[in-house]
């Protein structure tokens, strides 16, 4: 009989690296891991869902049983996480890694997973006649630096079938917006400008001319929200006048681009280009107040105009007149005399509202606590945000000044040149603590969330570590709202309304200069919320 040494020996002599897979045949792992899952609104167990195993050498997938049952038999020792996905649901992950013995044995493990929410129904005309072809846009109202801003997420696009009838899935929850338009003209009489053409104008639901009249869709986990009709009507197309004029203090060569924009918000997206040698420019809009701006597409140093013009008729005497963009500087200070935190690389992130990632300004600052931007930073509405993790221990934002005076952090102008000076102060205060499930035990990964009552400065969020507990240092004296979340959409925890349901597991806090506070949170889970 030939010996298992000597095989191995000509496996590893002819190449054939299968010393492992010997090495199992002769003592096999029986080690295994077993439950279930379930969907976390229902309680109902989910069928063909695909269960992930992996640790540093296994990968394995299962698919769970007409129950909602799965398993990973003929396991070796290790350490693994497991985690869940299925169409309609959101993928889940074990917080927490099984660590198993050799021949060891998990079971009853529970995977609860949340469904997608549903927003359905119809587009109809002015009849009660369906819509079909009719192009639907969702916005999700998101938070940005805790102001509030409707975002249109990734692929929100749909169009509605012959029945008139649409369906947007894979939903979290939060609130949404729904517009609907649809290119259909009725023009049936020829030469007589007198007599407008008539047109589709976009709807929001229900049949909303705009977004700050429209009614927002409240989506929780897992709603299935129908009947979301909204109703289109016909309109005279609007008379358009041609507004004329011409840029001046250009750099010679530099082509400008010209963009009028409804003082009122979006609603208008034409534009038009000013060009050498003239730099006249003419277009055609709809009468009403609008902020004509300009700026240097290419071939010329950064440079911006603004202009406010009131359109009842043809306009042929605008002028525009360039400035160099704002030179913005910045600087951190601090408010105690003779304290001296290091202040080398504190991130400062200046956005442009409303925040689009293009208009975002990031900028690390020296040891000297300067900050330089990289980029022109056209006229208008900002933001700042000091990360909290970058500032020094024992630190936090105090106050904001441009040209000497407090401004907001949240919202402020920036229409010339100026000096932003960020105040540091050295006596932040702290909260720690811990978070425990319904049974008293810790919870690793929780969201902890806080929110600072005299909104002065935005929310935050964080996670709880493996042994559940958490810290927030860097906090700005004052009283602080806490909740600890299984897993929560930042539309959800930031919104005050939605926030409401869920005060009775919320803590309120009040941090003192240089104090420490230290606070036990019950968690919430995914199958408690609405």
């Amino acid at each position: 009989m030939i010996s298992e040494r000597a095989v191995m020996k000509y496996l590893s002599l002819t190449g054939i690296l299968f010393p492992c897979a010997l090495a199992v045949q002769s003592n096999p792992a029986t080690g295994s891991i077993e439950g279930q899952v379930i969907n976390s609104l229902t309680k109902a167990p989910v069928r063909k869902a695909s269960v992930d195993l992996r640790s540093d050498q296994v990968w394995l997938t299962a698919e769970t049983d007409a129950a909602g049952m799965f398993q990973f038999t003929g396991l070796p020792p290790a350490t693994y996480k497991l985690s869940a996905s299925q169409t309609g649901f959101f993928e889940q992950r074990s917080r927490l890694p099984f660590t198993l013995a050799r021949d060891g044995r998990v079971k009853d493990v529970k995977i609860l997973l949340p469904p997608h929410g549903v927003i359905s129904g119809r587009v109809l005309d002015e009849d009660g006649d369906p819509a079909g072809g009719a192009r639907l846009s969702l916005f999700k109202q998101v938070y940005h630096n805790g102001r509030k801003q409707w975002e249109r997420p990734m692929a929100s696009g749909a169009i509605t079938s012959e029945t008139g009838e649409y369906r947007f899935s894979s939903l979290t929850p939060g609130r949404y917006l729904l517009r609907a338009e649809i290119s259909r003209t009725v023009n049936n009489h020829y030469g007589d400008r007198d007599r407008p053409a008539m047109y589709y104008v976009p709807a929001y639901y229900p049949n909303a001319a705009s977004e700050q009249a429209a009614s927002p869709v409240l989506v929780g986990v897992g709603a299935d929200i129908r009947g979301i009709d909204i109703r289109l009507h016909k309109i005279p197309q609007p008379q358009r006048f041609t507004v004329s004029g011409r840029v001046t203090g250009a750099s010679p060569g530099s082509i400008i681009s010209v963009n009028p924009v409804p003082a009122d918000g979006p609603g208008f997206g034409g534009n038009t280009v000013a060009v050498p040698p003239d730099y006249r420019f003419s277009l055609r809009v709809p009468s009403g107040e609008y902020v004509f701006s300009a700026s240097v597409s290419s071939g010329g140093p950064a440079a911006y105009a603004r202009g406010s013009v009131a359109v009842a008729g043809d306009i042929g005497d605008v002028v525009l007149t360039m400035s160099p963009t704002p030179d913005v500087a910045a600087r951190i200070s601090i408010a105690e005399s003779g304290a001296k935190p290091n202040l080398q690389g504190v991130r400062v992130r200046l956005s442009r509202l409303p925040v689009v990632p293009a208009s975002e300004f990031e900028v690390l600052a020296d040891a000297a606590g300067k900050l330089k931007f990289d980029r022109p930073m056209p006229p208008g509405r900002y933001s700042i945000d000091v990360d909290r993790r970058s500032i020094p221990d024992g630190c936090y934002l105090q106050t904001v000044k441009s040209g000497g005076q407090d401004i907001s952090a949240e919202e402020f102008e920036i229409l010339a040149s100026t000096e932003l000076d960020i105040v540091i102060s050295t006596t932040a205060g702290t909260i720690d603590g811990s978070v425990a499930d319904r049974e008293g035990k810790p919870f690793p990964g929780a969201a902890v969330t806080l929110i600072p009552l005299d909104r002065k400065f935005p929310p935050s969020k964080q996670y709880t570590d493996d042994d559940g507990n958490f810290k927030v240092a860097g906090l700005r004296p004052g009283k602080y709202k806490l909740l600890a979340w299984e897993e929560v959409d930042d539309a959800v925890w930031q919104d005050a309304e939605l926030r409401q349901r869920y005060e009775s597991r919320s803590k309120d806090l009040t941090v003192r200069p240089g104090e420490t506070q230290n606070t036990q949170l019950r968690l919430i889970l995914i199958e408690e919320m609405e």
